[in-house]
């Protein structure tokens, strides 16, 4: 996965800087506009003040003046201005209150001119009402002087008033000039932003565009990188199967030529030619497995696995090299390690070898120390496998014990020793451990050893026995070949329980048999069996939900439980199924799985028979001899040298399919015993019955050359019913 590039973080946070800087510019200039317009708003409100204070005045002026001329001539016509002042002065007052509102000062002025204005309104009545009783009275009061003082404080009034009018149109001016400019200014930074972000935009797609074409190359390049790996480890694993074919037969020939050749000098050579050969075929061997790694095609197949068999394997292949050195190889299990665990079995056995091959090599003086122990996980079906490779070698360098586990990198402690490998041993290990989900790590003093842990979490617990524990199915069915075992069997079908008791009649198995699903969970308490033989379809309490209370009680959460059921809905609830109807052997095959081989069953040890004494009477193909003896020369002794799991059970296959064609049951016997070997991993006894193939081929050919002398002996003597015809005549 490619980085985030760091022109993208930046143009990111270019674009929130850009963001953040418009939105708060264009709020800005927004208030100023706003701000503007409420202070022009009041402006255009205080313009109003000046004419209204005018046309009060004008109206006081005009009141006054028709006074007057109606106490000089007594003409009520005159007094129609004081009577439209009457009328219009509160209305004319009020509507300047509200103007000057929001002004303290000038609000007190006007205040201040409307009671003036009422003191001479009420002057200006008083002198009515005394002309109205006579001139001489009025005339008294307007020579009297309060109408004019009265006037002249009005005038006062209203020039106090215009000087707070004219400030506050300044004042409001000068705002509005400063608003103003604050508000262009605002709007030409918020241009200013905008227009910059385009272009900086612009910029930041121009650059877009050119990183993702660099993206886009390096994604390709990567791809075609990939593609060329794959290629290689195609070409690597195709080239590693042809040149495999050419080495056995170079180590095959190479050994039987050292069975011909007495010369010490040519002896050399030839322990030359096969030492070279094996070199290489391991070679081929590593980067045959780390193609089909990097591959992809390297398939896990998990198996019921017992780590003592494991432990047997190592101390089989290694107890010899560790004992020409005089080193003291152990391997030891822990004891409470559950015997069976679902891993492959195959490529842990690779790992150890690797593991525990490399620490003979570069060990010469103390210990090799194999340990397998486990942690428990919160799922009682689950543990974490722990395996422990300790030496007392030379170690490992600090700067190297990361790189070790690379490809082809090797550690440089030892040159001598590092020439005969391939470098390729632990990088397999840890892709093997990674494919199984684990981890693999390493701890190293220079000159004091090395110590490799493996650690495999979430490996399941298997209720199957390693197939090397099993009781091998044969013709005759007996239950007693199983170790002896306390089966609980649950069947609501009282005819099911007695067909399953006669078949355990005369067997050394305990067997309790429940009716429903609540006895079966009451008796799996008391009797803690070792097997149970389950009914799914039960009235009440079926067989699931039994099974499920069963898995609850202590120690019993791992037990064996088979389905003995004539549904056909296989899930993976029960550990095994078995149909209904179903026959002693599908019985027997079923507890087989789960039940180890009773001890006291087995035979006595007579495996040292050779194999051709095992075989029946009987003359052999031409062909088929040929066939074989042809196998012996060109396979078999690649085989012998290499010990290669896989490809010994394909020669056996081999040789069934040729026992199949020719009807030949003594060949078909030898071949299912190397199978048989072959897959259970019995490496004794497959290299024991492997080195027989020659000794068998050679009882062949003598068996071919007596069947012929005997034909020829018989081929001399009289007809049979010539003889008998002679001594009925006697007689």
């Amino acid at each position: 996965m490619l980085r985030q590039p760091k022109y993208q973080v930046v143009y990111r946070l270019a674009v929130g800087i850009w963001l953040t800087l418009s939105i708060v510019s264009v709020l800005l200039a927004a208030v100023s506009w706003v701000r503007l317009s409420h202070t022009m708003a009041g402006g255009r409100r205080w313009s109003a003040v000046g004419p209204q204070v005018d046309e009060i005045l004008k109206t006081m002026l005009d009141s006054e003046t028709g006074v007057r001329g109606f106490i000089i001539t007594d003409n009520t016509n005159f007094l129609d201005p004081y009577n439209a002042a009457q009328t219009n002065f509160g209305i004319q007052f009020d509507r300047l209150a509200d103007i000057t509102a929001g002004n303290t000062n000038m609000l007190e002025a006007v205040l201040n001119l409307r009671a003036q204005s009422e003191a001479l309104a009420d002057f200006n009545r008083q002198a009515i009402d005394a002309r109205n009783h006579g001139f001489h009275d009025a005339e008294m009061m307007i020579a009297s002087g309060k109408g004019k003082q009265a006037m002249d404080q009005i005038r006062m009034q209203v020039s106090e008033l215009d000087k707070i009018y004219y400030q506050q149109v300044l004042n409001t001016r000068e705002k509005v000039d400063m608003q103003l400019s604050l508000a262009i200014m605002t709007s030409l930074i918020a241009g200013a932003i905008g227009v910059a972000a385009g272009i900086l935009a612009s910029w930041f797609a121009h650059r877009t565009i050119k990183n993702q074409e660099r993206e886009r190359e390096l994604i390709e390049a990567k791809l075609q990188a990939e593609r060329s790996s794959r290629e290689k480890s195609t070409f690597l694993a195709n080239m590693s199967h042809e040149i495999r074919t050419p080495m056995n037969a170079i180590l095959g020939f190479s050994e039987l030529l050292q069975n011909e050749v007495r010369e010490p000098r040519l002896r050399q050579y030839l322990q030359s030619i096969r030492s070279s050969a094996t070199s290489l075929l391991q070679l081929i061997n590593d980067i045959l497995d780390m193609s089909k790694i990097e591959a992809g095609v390297m398939d896990l197949r998990p198996e019921p696995t017992d780590k003592r068999e494991i432990c047997d394997f190592i101390r089989t292949l290694f107890s010899e090299p560790a004992m020409k050195k005089g080193i003291k190889l152990e391997c030891r299990v822990a004891e409470d390690l559950p015997r069976a665990l679902l891993i492959d079995r195959v490529r842990l056995r690779q790992v150890l070898v690797n593991l525990v091959g490399n620490a003979v090599k570069f060990t010469d003086r103390g210990r090799i120390d194999v340990r397998v122990s486990f942690q428990k996980q919160s799922s009682t079906s689950r543990i974490t496998l722990l395996i422990e490779v300790a030496d007392t070698g030379v170690g490992i360098p600090n700067d190297k014990l990361e790189t070790i586990f690379k490809p082809f990198v090797q550690a440089g402690a030892h040159r001598e020793k590092e020439i005969q490998g391939t470098g390729l041993g632990l990088s397999i290990v840890k892709r093997l451990i990674e494919m199984m989900g684990g981890a693999v790590s390493v701890a190293s003093t220079p000159g004091q050893g090395s110590v490799f842990s493996l650690s495999l979490p979430d490996v399941p617990i298997s209720a199957r026995l390693p197939a090397s524990a099993r009781v091998a199915t044969d013709h005759e069915v007996d239950f007693n070949k199983l170790r002896p075992s306390n089966l609980l069997v649950v069947d609501d079908n009282e005819a099911n329980r007695q067909y399953v008791a006669g078949i355990f009649q005369k067997t050394h198995h305990r067997l309790v048999f429940c009716s429903n699903g609540e006895e079966a969970v009451a008796k799996a308490r008391e009797t803690a069996p070792d097997i149970i033989l389950m009914d799914i379809r039960m009235p009440g309490m079926d067989g699931r939900q039994a099974l499920t209370e069963i898995r609850k009680i202590p120690g019993m959460e791992l037990v064996p439980a088979i389905a003995v059921t004539g549904s056909a809905n296989n899930d993976n609830y029960f550990s095994d199924y078995i149909r209904k109807p179903f026959s002693m052997r599908e019985l027997f095959e079923a507890l087989a799985e789960f039940l180890p081989r009773n001890a006291r069953s087995n035979p006595p040890a007579q495996e040292a028979a050779p194999v051709a004494a095992e075989l029946p009477a009987g003359p052999i193909p031409p062909e088929l001899l040929k066939q074989l003896q042809q196998l012996l020369v060109e396979r078999w002794p690649g085989l012998c040298n290499s010990m290669a799991i896989n490809e010994i059970k394909t020669f056996a296959r081999q040789l069934d399919i040729l026992a199949e064609q020719w009807h030949y049951k003594a060949l078909r016997a030898y071949a299912g015993k190397l199978l048989h070997d072959a897959e259970t991993y019995a490496v004794n006894d497959l290299e024991k019955h492997l080195g027989e193939f020659s000794a068998l081929v050679e009882q062949f050919a003598q068996d071919k050359e007596k069947s012929i002398t005997d034909e020829r002996g018989r081929s001399a003597m009289p007809p049979p019913d010539m003889a008998g015809s002679g001594d009925a005549t006697q007689n």
